[in-house]
């Protein structure tokens, strides 16, 4: 964000106020609220503690004096009762003028939010440390809420931007508001504006945002806003133009994203001391962390974003990066942990929610001790089974009338695309796989169960893209097909693709191809799983025997719900007709139906059938062929 001269010189100030600070200081950006109890100039306790509890977006403490602060005091009046206690929560502390002069001022500006009475103040332990008035300091809320920010200093202020601004990093839709609230009361209109641009990027509203860019001449935004299309080339020069902080590190990520991580870390590497914002060194010491994950550096990349998330406590990226990284290493509490405080800062972020689910669940697994005792004996005998039947080169005997179950397992693919957000590739093929397995038609093989045995076998890409090996392995894990998951990078669209083999044939069974959201890529899976349940169960031909006709009125097939059977389902009863013959040689026999049964119960192996339209002279009788009508 551009910053005006009068803007520069108070943060001059502020360094330099900062220099004098004693080392007790409670008023610095990342630590601990300073505690509050007190009176009101209407006898009304406050106790910011409380106000914290309560989980307003964000908490103000306002220092001053009627002399010193009446611009900021009716800004933030305007704020406190345009958008309310869920929004903004006030509390202001009259520091030199007594209660009475408080009185008359609030009443005189009809100012509604709590002005502590400056009698209740004096014996405060962090009294000294207010060296500069006005003072606006933004406190994060919670169970411990913290200093995000302090701004010195009144007149030509920008005390709503700082506002929209921080409402910006929480992901608040309000911030947009906020920010032309701004330009009404006379703040600057180019660092208003260009906010406005980054909101909007944010949201994915890409061509209002270069509007806004391009009306102030913002080649920072507009560098933003190529990135986010995809235009890498673009990106680059846009950000050289600009000559930025921020523009370099949105530089770096263009770099990054399409490959090239030596110019990436060229343009990473002082971008965040030159960056402007707070949220903007945060957003470029993030990417460096996600270069020195991608370089296979988790250590690094740990603490660049941990040191992200002290320059921004809202950066809900660098706190998914380092799940994304804990969770690669194994360390699911480390992952569980810092996951959920992602949760706790933007409870809407779909990929913190994924991811979080998917660990504690992960955890849950891994802590059942009986269950990894079972995985482990499974995991004895396919590896036995396997290595003898690739040794025999034989196969299992197989009925090629009847349907195998639905039982599908998904192996691991190819990532050749970066994603921005560490562990994307992850949670998509983990969020894939519950919500087929939770469909109850398809069965999909236990994903620890099949990559300890991967490992096992080691088997790996180039074994797996076997045909021989494909159909030993559906064999023995007693799937029907396997299902690869490969990620792409398509000039600026980053695609996942998904590929189905049928184990028996080795032919490919269904294949397709999905574009990713950069801000919401989970919203694919919505689609892909819709079109591969309808092309692996809806409208599936079944195909089966009876298994039991002791009770007419009852009568047992062989297909159940693992082969994708449901209530109401229609079956016919074939018996062997007359023979098809090809040059004095019997070929195939035609199917003659006799009869139809439908469904009105499932278990997992088998279905309860009620017969009818059964021709005459017919009797069913276990072992006849079944098929279901289309």
């Amino acid at each position: 964000m551009k910053i005006g001269n009068r803007w520069v010189a108070i943060l001059l100030g502020i360094v330099a106020v900062c220099t004098t600070m004693p080392a007790n200081a409670e008023f610095v950006p990342g630590t601990t609220a300073p505690n509050l109890k007190a009176q009101d100039i209407y006898d009304t306790l406050v106790d910011l503690k409380l106000i914290a509890e309560k989980n307003p977006s964000l908490v103000v403490l306002f220092f001053f004096t009627i002399a010193s602060g009446e611009d900021i005091a009716l800004k933030l009046d305007y704020l406190d009762q345009k958008y309310g206690s869920e929004m903004l929560q006030v509390v202001a502390l009259g520091w030199r003028d007594d209660k009475d002069a408080l009185k008359e001022f609030a009443e005189n500006r009809d100012i509604n939010y709590h002005i502590i009475d400056p009698a209740e103040t004096q014996s405060l332990p962090w009294r000294d440390s207010v060296l500069g008035l006005p003072m606006t300091v933004f406190l994060t809320t919670g169970d411990e809420p913290s200093i995000e920010r302090v701004l010195y200093g009144s007149g030509d202020n920008n005390i709503i931007i700082e506002i929209a601004e921080n409402w910006f990093q929480q992901g608040k839709t309000q911030a947009l508001d906020a920010a032309a609230d701004a330009i009404e009361k006379g703040e600057s209109t180019s660092d208003a504006k260009e906010l406005k641009g980054f909101i909007l990027t944010a949201e994915g509203k890409l061509d209002e945002a270069e509007l806004e860019f391009g009306e102030i001449e913002s080649k920072t935004g507009l560098a933003k806003v190529a990135l986010e299309r995809g235009d890498y080339d673009a990106a680059v020069g846009y950000a050289d133009d600009a000559g930025t902080g921020y523009a370099q590190a949105i530089k770096g990520e263009a770099y990054m994203r399409s490959g090239d991580f030596e110019k990436a870390a060229a343009a990473l590497g002082d971008a965040p001391d030159s960056a402007e914002r707070a949220w903007q060194k945060s957003a470029a010491v993030n990417a460096q962390g996600r270069l020195e994950q991608a370089q296979g550096n988790p250590d690094a990349a740990v603490g660049k974003y941990q040191q992200a998330v002290s320059l921004d406590p809202y950066n809900v990226v660098a706190l998914s990066n380092e799940g994304a990284v804990h969770r690669e290493q194994g360390d699911l509490d480390a992952a569980q942990a810092v996951l959920q405080k992602a949760a706790d800062v933007r409870a809407d972020d779909p990929l913190v929610l994924a991811m979080l689910q998917q660990v504690s669940r992960e955890l849950e697994e891994a802590n059942d001790i009986k269950r990894q005792e079972l995985i482990q004996s499974q995991i004895t005998d396919l590896a036995a089974r396997f290595t003898e039947m690739k040794a025999s080169g034989a196969l299992d005997a197989v009925d090629s009338w009847t349907t195998r179950p639905l039982v599908l397992a998904l192996l691991p693919g190819n990532s050749e695309a970066f994603f921005p957000r560490a562990g994307t590739n992850v949670v998509l093929q983990r969020e894939l796989e519950a919500r087929l397995n939770s469909d109850g038609r398809v069965q999909v093989v236990e994903r620890e169960m099949l990559a300890e045995l991967l490992q096992e076998l080691n088997l790996g890409s180039s074994e797996l893209a076997d045909a021989s090996t494909q159909q030993q392995l559906g064999r023995v894990l007693s799937a029907g097909l396997l299902g690869f998951i490969d990620f792409a990078q398509v000039g600026g669209d980053t695609l996942m693709y998904l590929r189905f083999v049928d184990t028996e044939t080795t032919s490919i069974f269904h294949q397709a191809s999905y574009s990713l959201d950069a801000r919401n890529p989970l919203a694919a899976v919505d689609g892909a799983v819709s079109e591969t349940l309808a092309k692996l169960a809806d409208g599936r031909e079944l195909k089966g025997v009876i298994a039991d006709v002791s009770d007419p009125d009852n009568i047992l097939i062989g297909l159940g719900k693992k082969h994708g059977v449901q209530v109401g389902d229609r079956f016919t009863v074939l018996v062997e007709g007359d023979p098809v013959e090809v040059g004095g040689r019997v070929i195939a026999h035609r199917q003659k139906p006799v009869a139809k049964l439908e469904v009105s119960a499932v278990e997992d192996e088998y279905a309860v059938c009620t017969a009818s339209n059964v021709r005459d002279g017919v009797a069913l009788a276990k072992e006849m062929k079944i098929r279901s009508d289309s």
